[in-house]
């Protein structure tokens, strides 16, 4: 379909279809378009222009008496010619203060991530978490006073979620600022695959320390053993708010959709050299018959850490989903280490 068989006057027919559908989920008559966006048009100019629509492949009619639904090629037209972003900033003022708190490292801004999104945009969210070569920033420990120690070890992409070691009851504030700078001396600028495989890294400044540096290795192996690339789902439920989803067949393509998580990332990662990626219907991603999935890269702490996106029906909201989606990864861009750090602290101190 070429762009010059679009007049103005049809792009906007074509437009107040998909916001109509998406807005209600019904066919879309003439009348209502005529009604709710051009009230100086003849219905049977506006019904003209909807039959052209439709043997142009754009509008699909479910029956003779209905009203016209937008096919996969509309929504794709849509998004790609059609859509607009605004500036205001609505209900989505809440987000940084969402992100503001009870952070503790890469996993947990994961899964704030995946709710945040679905909660906010009330579609299935997915987050595909990249494995993570992770550099050791810096470490400290801090004496509980019960006989062990709060690890907490700083990285490039944030702060590894705290752990606790044990520790002598004898070892003293001056011992643990001690052997947290020397520890910092041995891991600081190594990765954790570094670590893991260097076991003869220690050397003689280390043999007093040896029990703490061992904990902190245990830590350290756990962490990477789970931290290959992971997908995170929020709200599967939520598809069932939508009435496409009353149809068994679409609930059980859905639901094969997500279940196979492999399937699941390699279809967000397939464009993977883009900001933003939609993919709408069974045309663009195999298994996605009557659905779309809208995908962002993000970042932490100036690290690209994997995708963030949501799955819903052809008729998602993709003006609110796209800007949710940015909006987000500026937050996720706004962290810092620093800022990670005051977080857990407060955390620790309540």
């Amino acid at each position: 379909m070429k762009n010059k068989e679009f007049s103005d006057r049809r792009k906007k027919i074509l437009e107040s279809v998909v916001d109509s559908y998406i807005s209600e989920g019904e066919p879309v008559s003439s009348s209502t378009i005529r009604d709710k966006y051009f009230p100086d048009i003849s219905s049977a100019t506006i019904r003209n222009e909807l039959a052209l629509l439709e043997d142009m492949g754009y509008l699909m009619q479910p029956h003779i008496s209905a009203g016209r639904i937008p096919s996969s090629l509309a929504y794709r037209y849509y998004v790609d010619n059609l859509l607009t972003l605004d500036n205001e900033a609505g209900d989505l003022d809440e987000l940084k203060e969402r992100f503001d708190t009870h952070l503790s490292g890469v996993e947990e801004i994961v899964r704030n991530t995946a709710k945040v999104i679905s909660d906010v945009t009330n579609y299935t969210s997915v987050v595909v978490l990249n494995p993570l070569t992770t550099v050791i920033n810096r470490l400290k420990l801090v004496d509980l006073g019960d006989g062990s120690a709060l690890v907490i070890i700083v990285t490039d992409a944030g702060i590894i979620r705290d752990q606790l070691i044990e520790i002598d009851g004898d070892m003293t504030e001056d011992y643990l600022n001690q052997a947290t700078k020397i520890l910092n001396e041995i891991f600081n600028g190594r990765t954790l695959g570094e670590i893991r495989d260097n076991d003869d890294m220690v050397d003689e400044r280390i043999s007093d320390y040896r029990r703490l540096f061992e904990g902190i290795i245990d830590v350290l192996k756990r962490y990477r053993e789970k931290s290959g690339k992971q997908v995170y789902l929020e709200g599967t439920n939520k598809i069932f708010d939508y009435k496409e989803y009353e149809d068994v067949d679409n609930v059980k393509n859905f639901m094969s959709v997500i279940d196979a998580k492999d399937k699941l990332h390699e279809l967000i990662e397939e464009n993977n050299d883009i900001e933003f990626s939609v993919k709408i219907g069974k045309e663009e991603g195999d298994g996605l018959t009557h659905m779309a999935l809208v995908t962002a890269k993000y970042s932490i702490n100036g690290k690209e850490i994997g995708h963030a996106g949501v799955i819903g029906p052809e008729r998602m909201d993709y003006k609110k989903v796209i800007k949710v989606l940015g909006q987000i990864s500026s937050t996720l861009k706004t962290l810092s280490e620093d800022k990670l750090i005051e977080s857990k602290n407060k955390d620790k101190k309540q």
